[in-house]
């Protein structure tokens, strides 16, 4: 009104927030990750939009653990081949610990 501008607004949802509270999952994938690289990682709600969120609704414990680039959805996106190994040592760890053994 102090500008004597008027104008609509539509707006849609594409996607509910999440945030999965510590437990199983969250623990398990945090206690990987120290004992394949001896970091403590930290548990965080930045980076954007995540397919999680279609996910979420249902109930399950969603983490989202990945490479780290900056060329993420981008056209030519890649990762450091060196990080490889330590991110599939990570799962696998994961894997084991959430998974009964055989």
């Amino acid at each position: 009104q102090q500008h004597g501008l008027r104008y609509d607004l539509t707006w849609s949802l594409s996607g509910e927030p999440f945030l999965t509270e510590p437990g199983e999952l969250l623990d398990a994938i945090k206690d990987s990750i120290y004992a394949v690289t001896g970091l403590d990682p930290e548990v965080s709600t930045g980076g954007g939009t995540s397919d999680g969120r279609f996910i979420a609704p249902t109930g399950a414990q969603v983490v989202e653990l990945g490479h780290i680039n900056s060329t993420i959805h981008q056209c030519n996106e890649r990762v450091n081949m060196a990080d490889i190994p330590t991110l599939t040592a990570i799962y696998l760890a994961i894997l084991k610990r959430l998974l009964p053994a055989e």
